[in-house]
């Protein structure tokens, strides 16, 4: 007979589900790739977006990683303070949509496709509200 006593269960901060940590990562993951991609079709077919700018007079290289930004963002905060990753998931979705309204005049094909991304991002940080712990 054991005299051990059991342990409680280890506690959570308050924070997200580690299943819902995965969504969030691999899901501003995605969105990262889509940008690029958005960003390198709209290069090869001579519409390239406003924070890329031509090959023949290219934007200035910090405004390269302008879109981003908010991905990495969020990434970041999901693992370190995952409490806030839904949060920040809204806050940079917008922050993609403002970046697509940029890119509406000139390039409205690519700009389509930003808006869609920020739209999908922006469903994936609503849903990652369930995953929080209390």
């Amino acid at each position: 007979m054991s005299t051990e006593v059991p342990h409680p269960p280890r506690q959570w901060h308050a924070g997200l589900e580690k299943t819902w940590v995965v969504i969030v990562v691999v899901s501003w993951l995605l969105v990262t790739a889509a940008l690029a991609a958005a960003a390198v079709t709209g290069r090869n077919i001579g519409k390239p977006t406003w924070w890329l700018g031509t090959p023949s007079d290219p934007a200035w290289p910090l405004l390269w990683v302008v879109p981003f930004v908010a991905p990495i963002a969020v990434i970041v905060c999901a693992i370190v303070a995952g409490r806030w990753a839904p949060f920040a998931g809204v806050g940079a979705s917008l922050y993609l949509g403002a970046v697509a309204t940029l890119d509406l005049e000139n390039t409205p094909a690519v700009a389509l496709i930003q808006v869609v991304v920020a739209c999908s991002a922006l469903l994936v940080s609503i849903a990652s509200l369930a995953g929080r712990n209390r």
